[in-house]
């Protein structure tokens, strides 16, 4: 069944490494070319990925940073607002303390000085009454028992003016 014919072989066997030499000579080497660029390609993308990958982790460490940075900025400026509001408060109290001092301290002047004038006032209604008094006194000078009718009536007469104001 399996006849071998020598000749046969050695011309396959011919044929195949004078194939084998052309595609060594032909193709062999630029496809060996063309699988070292490949390679080469492959582990540049490689290494531009890991030097990505590096900055990409550099980049989100600054952004953390700068994103504390800012935050701490933002409760310093609340904590400046807040210690603002609070001493313009105090100034806001303080003056209306002193405005309500002195308020009071005039309304206190004011009402001396209304009392002054009423005091001036009431003198000068009580020396006007006693003169008006010793004058119908002495116009109708009697007797003692008339004199002291006069003073009782006149006296009656003041408190009845003084009730009445």
């Amino acid at each position: 069944m399996l006849q071998l014919d020598l000749q046969q072989i050695i011309s396959q066997a011919v044929s195949f490494l004078l194939l084998l030499w052309i595609l060594r000579r032909l193709a062999w080497r630029p496809l060996l070319g063309v699988l070292d660029e490949r390679r080469e390609r492959i582990e540049q993308d490689l290494r531009a990925a890991a030097a990505r990958k590096i900055e990409l982790a550099r980049l989100q460490e600054d952004y953390a940073r700068r994103l504390a940075m800012i935050e701490e900025e933002a409760r310093s400026k609340i904590q400046q607002s807040i210690l603002e509001g609070k001493r313009i408060a105090a100034e806001i109290q303080a003056q209306a303390r002193e405005q309500g001092e002195a308020l009071l301290t005039k309304s206190k002047e004011t009402v001396e000085m209304e009392l002054a004038k009423a005091r001036v006032l009431l003198r000068d209604q009580i020396a006007a009454m006693t003169v008006d008094a010793v004058e119908r006194i002495l116009r109708q000078k009697i007797d003692a028992k008339t004199d002291q009718h006069l003073i009782g009536s006149v006296l009656d007469e003041l408190e009845r003016e003084a009730a009445q104001t």
